[in-house]
């Protein structure tokens, strides 16, 4: 598993101030469990900013990935694609 603390999600309520300061503290995510099931994570916010960045960035890769794949098809595209969209998309 990750390098994380496992704490049952019973805890979280009565610790929940010390749990926050530890991964704040240590920049080390927290997972909650039930019934010895991990089921969430408690992540710092520099964590979850860092995770939010890679999710774009692979999100982006993966446009490019498929941009690149598919170049002959999205060529004969409309050249006027964005203004048939808008008036699908927008107009009454």
């Amino acid at each position: 598993m990750l390098n994380a603390n496992i704490v049952p999600a019973r805890n979280l309520q009565k610790s929940y101030k010390s749990i926050i300061e530890e991964v704040k503290k240590k920049k080390k995510a927290v997972v909650l469990t039930t019934n010895n099931q991990p089921q969430a994570a408690i992540v710092s916010l520099e964590d979850l900013e860092k995770l939010q960045q890679t999710k774009a960035q692979q999100g982006t890769a993966e446009m490019l990935n498929f941009v690149e794949e598919h170049k002959e098809e999205l060529k004969e595209l409309p050249a006027n694609l964005r203004e048939i969209a808008d008036d699908i998309l927008y107009s009454k």
